[in-house]
């Protein structure tokens, strides 16, 4: 408690010294004050000249100033004489510093204060000089959105020329979205409901997308000649307007996108229905005019609606939320996709089969076959993917529902019985698959499995992976179709493998009380490192030609195999924590990371 008294104390005192230094420099007057728990505690407001106007700035100090950046807003009087501005916002608030790229300086406190206001002194006079309209553009997300009516999001594939794609509205917890623009509607009710939305199905409608040739210029557009404006140099866009107002009642939305170093933005123009106040030439009566002269009342012609009898009709803005999984990856990854195509089938969705499948997704796999003939128990939650909440569940359903909450544009088959079921009935089921992992650690299947892809009925790469007890190590054998090569080969004639780490794994494996309630004592914190490079492996290999059959090892901590008294392999007695091996099945050459 003291040492929260103490802050504020320090806050306190800094805030005070800052406001008489405003006091003494800027000649700033204090316009509010509030000392409770507000979080902005004082504002002060000071007079500067901007390219020959004075205008008036309230500076309100954060209450853990110099931690945060203060506040700059105009008042009323002045915002009125410059706005529209960039960096101005409709709050009048002035938008000074990228939060991400600038932080203050707690150790020069007056120091920021300078640089605040000289910052909003540059802003302003670079806007009224019109130095910085370019900046409009730059950030025209944040200015569309401004003027937004509401708000949707997009997975659809930019293109270069008009189409028609689908709005799906829909509902969905504490979201403001209203809906969701989509190539195909499938795709879109897909995307809603893997997150658990409800699709409003009766509203779903075909919408014009037009991609911009250039990007739009500021003053944005605000009525229907603008729009022609914007267009009127791009003969198939103004062409697919035209026809497409023609064909379809008001309002209308038009999605558009526009692209600026490889990057696209996104947003909606609505056309509202046909209104404009005309003055009768006899005794200058006033009326509401709704449809073109010339044409029966529900009639339309989408070119002279726009141009020549509703020219000034206001259009309505929506802003859009670009949510495809390469944009998102983009952004919040590395942006590479080369394997956003692949698809992966993952035999076993136990802890390590689980985890697998969501690690796809970081390596930007989105389209799994789970297969799994369980239900998941309490007994598997500490480890799992899934928690209790799932408990009942099969495992693949169970995993399903989890990765497509977080992943809506993934693509995940299930399958709820046993991997050699599927293959007895659909014998290439697995085939339309890139890589087949195999997690179940149920060495009869695993050999059934190996038999097959040497017999050629499954003809795509397998990668059977496992993990000894307290995972001391790890292991994952790669095999290649066309390499024929014999799992059994790999293990002795009691079933150890060839790598084994422990000496003797089998002698840790634990057990309950009741009939099949073995298990593989390990915890969740080193399978998810096992599993991390274990991944890395994988991208390595199917992004790689040709590629080779290899066998990877990962050597857990066995310095605490060797405290807890855990007898090691002859093979790794010498051997480092967390250390990779990785062997050529094909020429018997060992590499070690």
């Amino acid at each position: 408690m003291d040492d929260h008294l103490d802050l504020l104390d320090v806050y306190a005192q800094i805030r005070n010294e800052s406001v008489e230094y405003l006091i003494s420099k800027y000649e700033a007057i204090i316009v509010e004050k509030n000392e409770g728990t507000n979080d902005y505690p004082v504002t002060l407001q000071i007079k500067t000249i901007v390219a020959d106007y004075e205008v008036k700035l309230l500076i309100s100090l954060p209450f853990n100033f110099p931690d945060s950046f203060p506040k700059v807003k105009l008042d009323e009087h002045s915002f009125r004489k410059l706005y529209p501005l960039p960096h101005l916002s409709k709050s009048k608030t002035l938008c000074l510093f990228d939060d991400v790229l600038a932080s203050p300086n707690p150790a020069n406190p007056l120091g920021v204060i300078d640089a605040i206001i000289q910052k909003a002194k540059e802003v302003l006079t670079k806007g009224v000089s019109k130095q910085n309209f370019q900046d409009y553009t730059d950030e025209f997300e944040t200015y569309w959105d401004e003027d937004s009516k509401g708000s949707y999001l997009s997975i659809v594939e930019p293109s270069e020329v008009p189409k028609e794609v689908y709005l799906v509205p829909f509902t969905y917890a504490n979201w403001r979205q209203q809906g969701i623009f989509a190539n195909q509607k499938s795709d879109a009710i897909n995307w809603v409901q893997n997150l658990g939305g409800t699709v409003r199905e009766e509203e779903i409608a075909k919408v014009l997308y037009i991609p911009l040739s250039q990007p739009m210029q500021f003053p944005f557009p605000k009525s229907n000649r603008d729009i022609y404006h914007l267009l009127k140099d791009n003969k198939l866009a103004i062409q697919a307007l035209s026809e497409y107002l023609t064909k379809h009642k008001r309002p209308t939305k038009v999605l558009f996108s526009m692209q600026s170093d490889g990057d696209y933005s996104w947003g909606v123009w609505e056309h509202l229905p046909p209104m404009k106040e005309v003055v009768l030439k006899y005794k200058g009566w006033k009326r509401i005019k709704t449809s073109m002269d010339g044409f029966r009342k529900d009639s339309r012609h989408g070119l002279l609606e726009i141009v020549k009898e509703f020219p000034k009709r206001e259009i309505a803005k929506y802003s859009v939320e670009d949510v495809r999984a390469v944009r998102l990856k983009k952004r919040g990854g590395d942006g590479k996709s080369e394997n956003h195509g692949l698809k992966i089938a993952i035999i076993g969705c136990g802890a390590l089969g689980s985890h697998i499948a969501q690690s796809m997704f970081d390596i930007g796999i989105e389209h799994l076959l789970l297969v799994d003939y369980d239900v998941l128990s309490f007994e598997n939650i500490n480890r799992h993917l899934c928690g209790a909440s799932d408990v009942g569940q099969p495992k693949t359903e169970a995993v399903k529902s989890k990765l497509r909450k977080h992943y809506p544009t993934s693509q995940i088959h299930v399958y709820n019985r046993d991997v050699l079921s599927l293959l007895a009935f659909s014998p290439n089921a697995l085939n339309s698959y890139d890589l087949i992992i195999v997690a179940i650690s149920h060495f009869p299947t695993e050999l059934r499995l190996n038999q097959l892809q040497i017999q050629g009925l499954i003809n795509k790469p397998m990668l059977h992976v496992w993990v000894e007890p307290y995972l001391a190590g790890g292991h994952a054998i790669w095999i290649n179709p066309e390499d024929k090569i014999h799992l059994k080969t790999l293990f002795d004639e009691s079933g150890a493998y060839k790598y084994q780490i422990l000496k003797d794994g089998n002698k840790y494996t634990k057990k309950e009380l009741g009939c099949n309630t073995s298990y593989v004592p390990y915890g969740v914190l080193e399978l998810k490192r096992f599993i991390f490079d274990l991944i890395m492996f994988i991208k390595q290999q199917i992004n790689v030609e040709p590629r080779e059959s290899k066998v990877f090892t990962w050597l857990g901590n066995l310095t605490e195999q060797r405290k807890s008294k855990r007898l090691l392999a002859p093979k790794w007695v010498g051997a480092t924590d967390f250390s990779l091996r990785f062997y050529n099945l094909e020429n018997n050459q060992e590499s070690v990371d």
